[in-house]
């Protein structure tokens, strides 16, 4: 065995000149080999099985994974690797089977903790995600990705006043990554207008998709969204001419495109129809005082569905 394992532990060296040399293909046939050479040394198959992960190998490493935690039960660390396979390949039943057993041998492991968080929301057991987030928080009381996943919990189940002291020091937080201040500007401007507080809304959420590559057409009608809601008419067109950029079809954006056209047309003739998927071309009435807008008739973006306090009138139709 001495003899397997000295030999075993040659050929992970040469893996590891080979790797560094970029020749992948040879690195992954003398892990093979290693391992092939001493099927019961965990210690190689773990090294294969990270090498796997690393270079896009998910089968091959989830097989290595389980022979692992055959040959080491008492580790951790296969067992979490594993979870997150798994859980890429959408099997969370046993994803968190085996993160179960990972983090009863390593309860304060964050890795697996923030892992367990998520396939709990997948679950909608959001109780038990928040609760999962408060134990990263007792390991970590730093820790910028839970206290995301908690935020945008917390503003998810209504809570949106327990949700903006978490994110208010992210976004000042000069150790947190550009992405995460951004993220947490963006939650911000979502939990202020739930919280009906519409002009710091726009601050946030303006602030925080100008930073953003992958804005969608729904996060430009939010912005739009909160634009009418703080009477800040001069920005709610050009965030209507960024949604329907992305998506000319956006139902609810051309909806707002529309009513808009429709609210002008009589003092601002000349401004481009917008509606029927076509975007915003013209400023519409900036410096003009607007007309009144009911705001019943559109669609709130989600999770404001109840932020918009509806005129006392019998005739108004209830939100859809």
């Amino acid at each position: 065995m001495a003899i397997r394992d000295s030999e075993s532990q040659d050929l992970v060296e040469q893996v590891r000149v080979a790797t560094e040399s970029g020749r992948q293909e040879q690195a992954a046939e003398l892990l093979k080999r290693a391992v092939a050479n001493n099927p019961n040394n965990a210690a190689v198959r773990q090294q294969l099985s990270e090498f796997l992960i690393a270079n896009g190998y998910s089968e091959e490493a989830i097989q290595q994974l389980q022979r692992t935690t055959v040959l080491t039960p008492d580790d951790p660390r296969p067992y979490i690797d594993l979870s997150y396979l798994l859980y890429e390949k959408k099997q969370y039943t046993d994803a968190l089977k085996n993160l179960e057993l990972g983090l009863n041998l390593d309860p304060t492991n964050i890795r697996a903790l923030i892992l367990k968080g998520e396939l709990e929301e997948l679950a909608s057991l959001n109780s038990a995600a928040i609760e999962t987030y408060h134990r990263v928080l007792q390991v970590d009381p730093y820790n910028i990705d839970s206290r995301l996943k908690l935020a945008a919990l917390e503003i998810k189940m209504g809570e949106h006043n327990r949700a903006t002291p978490i994110l208010r020091p992210i976004c000042h937080n000069t150790s947190a990554t550009f992405d995460q201040r951004s993220e947490a500007q963006w939650l911000l401007g979502v939990a202020y207008g739930a919280d009906h507080r519409w002009s710091d809304s726009v601050a946030s959420l303006e602030q925080s998709i100008k930073n953003r590559k992958d804005a969608s057409a729904d996060d430009w009608y939010r912005v739009a969204y909160a634009c009418l809601q703080a009477k800040q008419m001069e920005k709610v067109y050009p965030a209507v001419t960024q949604a329907l950029t992305l998506n000319p079809m956006h139902t609810e954006t051309n909806r707002l495109s529309h009513f808009l056209t429709q609210q002008t047309h009589s003092s601002a003739a000349h401004i481009q129809q917008a509606s029927l998927y076509t975007p915003l071309k013209q400023p519409g009435f900036i410096r003009q005082a607007p007309q009144p807008i009911p705001i019943e008739t559109l669609t709130p973006p989600q999770g404001w569905e109840h932020a918009v306090k509806l005129p006392e009138s019998a005739e108004i139709l209830p939100l859809q």
